[in-house]
C-alpha cells in the first residue's frame, strides 16, 4: 500500500505529475544531476528561491507497491524545453530516493506533487547568510542567482568529500564561499567558523537546512551569536545521520 501521505496529499486538492527522465550526469561519484521532461508541468511552474516539489519513489522496503515521498529543490528550470533538473546526494546510508537516483535510467518515469511556500527576505535586507551541507547547495545557489546586487550572500558549507569543489556553485563578486570540513559531531565545525565569519547585522537574513543535528547547532548561531528574532531567519531539517536519508 502507497504512503498514507500520499492519500492526504490527494484528499488536500494536491495532484501528482507524471516526470521522467531525459538525462543523467554524475558530477561527481556522489552527486547526481537528473533532466526531467515535464512539458506540461514546467509552463507552469512558479518558481522562487528554495521552491521545491515532492518526489514519489519506490520503497520496497515497506512493501512490494510502496511509495515514498522525498522533497528536492528545482534546479535549471528551462520552460522553452519543458525540463527541470533535480540534484542528488547518493548517502552512503540506504534510503529509497537515493536507492532510486542511483539505479534510474533514461526513460525511467516518476511522479511529482508541488506544495509551494514561498519564504522572502524582509525589505532592506544587506546580507543573508545561507548554511547547510551539500543537500542544501540547490536551494543554497537557487537563493543566490535571485537576489538583487545590493543584497551580498554570506555561505557557509560543511563536507567531508575531497572533491566538494567541483559540485554547481552560482558565483557573484562579493558573494563570499567557506566549504568547511566536518568535525565528529555535525555542524560543529561550521558553527565555528560561522561564529569567527559573521557579524550581527540589522539588515541582515539568515537560513539554513541539511543534517538534523546540523541545523540544530546552525539555529543557535542564528540566535545567540547574530541575535536574529523571528522573520529574520528560516530552517529546516533535510534528513537525519543513519536514517534514510533522501
Amino acid at each position: 500500500m502507497a504512503n498514507w501521505q500520499r492519500g492526504v496529499l490527494r484528499a488536500m486538492g494536491v495532484a501528482n505529475h507524471l516526470v521522467e527522465v531525459q538525462e543523467i550526469t554524475d558530477v561527481t561519484p556522489w552527486y547526481r544531476r537528473i533532466v526531467f521532461s515535464a512539458p506540461e508541468l514546467v509552463p507552469e511552474l512558479d518558481i522562487f528561491p528554495t521552491a521545491w516539489l515532492r518526489l514519489w519513489v519506490p520503497n520496497p522496503d515497506r512493501g512490494q507497491h510502496h511509495v515514498s515521498q522525498r522533497g528536492y529543490t528545482f534546479v535549471d528550470v528551462n520552460v522553452e524545453a519543458g525540463t527541470f533538473v533535480l540534484e542528488f546526494v547518493l548517502h552512503d546510508t540506504k534510503g529509497p530516493a537515493g536507492d532510486w537516483a542511483r539505479d534510474a535510467a533514461v526513460g525511467d518515469r516518476v511522479e511529482v506533487a508541488l506544495t509551494p511556500s514561498k519564504i522572502s527576505l524582509p525589505e532592506g535586507t544587506r546580507e543573508l547568510v545561507l548554511a547547510g551541507d551539500v543537500t542544501a547547495l540547490p536551494a543554497i545557489n537557487s537563493w543566490i542567482a535571485d537576489l538583487d546586487e545590493s543584497v551580498q550572500a554570506r555561505v557557509f558549507i560543511e563536507d567531508g568529500h575531497d572533491d566538494v569543489d567541483a559540485l554547481p556553485a552560482v558565483t557573484r563578486t562579493g558573494d563570499t564561499w567557506n566549504l568547511v570540513s566536518p568535525e565528529l559531531q555535525r555542524g560543529t565545525a561550521l558553527t565555528e567558523v560561522m561564529r569567527t565569519e559573521v557579524e550581527p547585522s540589522a539588515r541582515q537574513f539568515a537560513w539554513a537546512a541539511g543534517e538534523r543535528m546540523l541545523v540544530k547547532r546552525v539555529r543557535g548561531v542564528f540566535k545567540d551569536h547574530l541575535g536574529l528574532v523571528r522573520g529574520q531567519h528560516f530552517s529546516q531539517t533535510y534528513w537525519i545521520e543513519g536514517r534514510n536519508p533522501a
